[in-house]
């Protein structure tokens, strides 16, 4: 899960705890998009397995759970993620532990140490559940996007909007006010929400 970085670490030093809103599904079950973490700024070394943690990596701020410590190496894993993060937890990028979620319903405290493992536990068996079945569907999904059939008998109505950006022209599709799918004209980028890949595809010209 991404959080929106609203704060540097420096800044975090500063200030012993902050909040910012979360992107993403890699915490499904945990944190919902759109609601707000409330990240408290602490020493690596207080961290435990099973705790919720805040970290920048790729110039962008992730919020995954420890899964592991060993040999002095913090190993972090997303409770809506199968597998575990590829790289260990850099002591550089770490920011804080996520100790409280702000929702629609007020707010709640994430489960961390033993108690955090044991949820993160079951929530990686349905992740992996859920991946091993996507897997299995993937050709099937494949072979209907190339077949065209699905447009024959999904046909929501989508507005196409073409514009001139300062990086060239650009073509939109939008569905219920939000946009699904574009087209760069210049770079001939093509980027589409599923499952609207099966009815969308780049324009011709």
């Amino acid at each position: 899960m991404k959080m929106r970085a609203e704060a540097a670490r420096e800044w975090m030093i500063r200030c012993p705890a902050m909040t910012a809103p979360a992107e993403g599904g890699s915490m499904r079950g945990t944190i919902a998009p759109g609601e707000r973490l409330r990240v408290r700024a602490v020493e690596l070394r207080e961290v435990e397995t099973g705790d919720v943690v805040a970290f920048r990596r790729g110039g962008r701020v992730r919020v995954h759970r420890v899964a592991a410590i060993r040999n002095g190496r913090w190993w972090t894993q997303g409770d809506g993620n199968w597998r575990r993060d590829a790289e260990p937890l850099d002591p550089e990028e770490f920011i804080g532990r996520v100790d409280e979620v702000v929702g629609p319903a007020g707010t709640r405290t994430v489960a961390g140490g033993a108690q955090g493992r044991r949820r993160a536990v079951g929530r990686h068996a349905v992740a992996f559940v859920r991946w091993a079945f996507l897997s299995l569907l993937a050709p099937l999904y494949r072979l209907a996007g190339r077949s065209r059939m699905a447009a024959r008998f999904w046909r929501p109505d989508i507005l196409t909007v073409r514009f001139v950006a300062a990086d060239g022209r650009r073509t939109k599709y939008i569905h219920r006010g939000q946009t699904v799918a574009c087209w760069h004209d210049v770079s001939r980028g093509w980027t589409c929400r599923r499952p609207y890949d099966l009815i969308l595809f780049p324009p011709l010209s």
